[in-house]
């Protein structure tokens, strides 16, 4: 077709054959622009929401700050002048990193997927970057970690997302007065946006294009500038990837939200969320002496967010040496092992909203055909539950936790007597002092799942 188009102008004259190229690539742009599943600027195609079914995944913040063991921003935190920081690349060895032990960290959680931190806030690349020397290629560890990374995950299966910080503390047009993460400009320094978003535009280039599939792209601290070629940008390069919401005036056509650490846990979003959450209570980054969240705050986070159709990455912060520390391992993995129990309440679920336990209103209940998960995010007040409104027998209640079937039998309740006769299911048997410090889920399994119209016990 396009050759036949072409030999009608062949004889025209050469502004017009000029014109006319011109006008064919244009529209083969519109063509691979519209192949990135996007079905118009703000919303994906159905095809590229796959990232949540995916569900759980795993946050590395790893840099040269790791050689301090005291904070990511440890930079701006303590007011360190910038040659004294690049000193820390002097120490920064990755002697004993290896790509496929942070997969096996992965996988031992359960998760999917991988969201690794290329440039954090200091600018410092993790990456063989052509843009600048501040590289980890520079280091004594001379190894681009992340192409060893996107080859583990490739080989094993697991997906890879890439988080990219729009402050660079390192580059000496980057600061940014309209945004937050800024450090003090020292000399040399000339803020240029122009030049810094040329800047940028050649590091994402490298990134979806050098290291295979991403999965989804993770810009953090909105600059406050609108750029929107710069997302256009990353779907050119990586069609199908999804997009969060802290990138360049992206607020309007970003695919998912990334609240972190203190969201609040009923917050409702228009958007889909992947919240994040570090083991680490005091640091993103690997910290010598950290303080670790327990593992029921751990579960019943990842509990409220799954059970609500969100994502979660929980994040741990690797060591200057390339390893993950005992104790992050041995949450991750011990976290997984409770992920893995209830990880069914989670696959192909719809939230239910028509009904809502009169004695159990803070649990969240998800439903997959004709099978009910109750969840206990905010944990189980008692060894029973009086399932109001709920009053047909289900054929098997079983405590995910432990494998365990549950009694279960629709009866009149004391709480039920009086003005309101209503019979309600109740299930007992629940070990609530031994899980106390996990989140509890619970299957019910009916022969045909229905909602009864009832009145409610007050």
């Amino acid at each position: 077709m396009r050759k036949l188009v072409i030999s009608r102008f062949r004889n025209a004259g050469t502004k017009m054959r000029m014109r006319f190229r011109t006008i064919l690539v244009v529209v083969f742009a519109v063509l691979a622009a519209c192949s990135t599943g996007r079905t118009d600027c703000g919303q994906p195609s159905a095809s590229t929401w796959k990232m949540f079914d995916r569900r759980l995944g795993m946050f590395v913040h790893w840099g040269i700050y790791s050689v301090g063991g005291w904070h990511e921003q440890e930079q701006m935190r303590r007011g360190i002048p910038r040659d004294e920081y690049a000193k820390c690349a002097e120490r920064f060895t990755a002697e004993r990193f290896s790509a496929d032990a942070f997969v096996d960290v992965a996988e031992s959680l359960g998760a999917d997927y991988i969201v690794f931190t290329a440039k954090h806030h200091d600018g410092f690349c993790m990456w063989d970057t052509k843009t600048t020397d501040w590289k980890v290629t520079n280091t004594p560890a001379r190894r681009d970690v992340l192409k060893e990374l996107a080859k583990a995950c490739r080989r094993r299966g697991m997906k890879l997302g890439l988080y990219y910080s729009n402050p660079d503390w390192h580059h000496p047009n980057a600061h940014n007065e309209k945004s937050t993460h800024q450090i003090l400009m020292e000399l040399g320094d000339v803020p240029d946006m122009e030049k810094y978003i040329a800047y940028v535009k050649a590091q994402v280039t490298e990134l979806l294009t050098n290291y295979g599939e991403i999965v989804c792209f993770f810009w953090d601290i909105p600059p406050r500038i609108d750029c929107p070629e710069m997302d256009v940008l990353v779907r050119r390069l990586q069609p199908g990837i999804m997009v969060n919401d802290r990138g360049w005036g992206n607020k309007a056509t970003c695919d998912y939200s990334t609240p972190e650490r203190d969201y609040k846990w009923d917050t409702q979003s228009e958007r889909h969320i992947e919240a994040c959450d570090a083991i680490g209570v005091q640091s993103w980054g690997y910290r010598a002496n950290e303080d670790y969240h327990t593992y029921g705050y751990l579960t019943r986070k990842i509990d409220h967010f799954l059970s609500t159709g969100a994502n979660l990455l929980l994040n741990v912060g690797p060591k200057a040496d390339g390893t993950i520390p005992e104790e992050a391992r041995r949450i991750m993995a011990d976290v997984g092992k409770w992920y893995a129990k209830v990880r069914d309440s989670y696959r192909d679920v719809k939230t239910v909203t028509d009904v809502k336990l009169a004695t159990a209103p803070n649990a969240i209940m998800t439903r997959r055909g004709n099978a009910l998960f109750v969840h206990f995010p905010k944990g189980l007040d008692a060894t029973g539950l009086d399932m109001r409104p709920l009053s047909m027998i289900p054929e098997k209640v079983t405590l995910l936790n432990t494998g365990a079937t549950l009694n279960a039998r629709v009866e009149l309740m004391p709480w039920n007597a009086g003005s309101f006769m209503h019979d309600t299911l109740h299930v007992w048997g629940i070990p609530a002092n031994e899980l106390s410090n996990e989140c509890v889920v619970i299957r019910l399994e009916f022969k045909n799942y229905c909602v009864q119209a009832q009145e409610e016990s007050r």
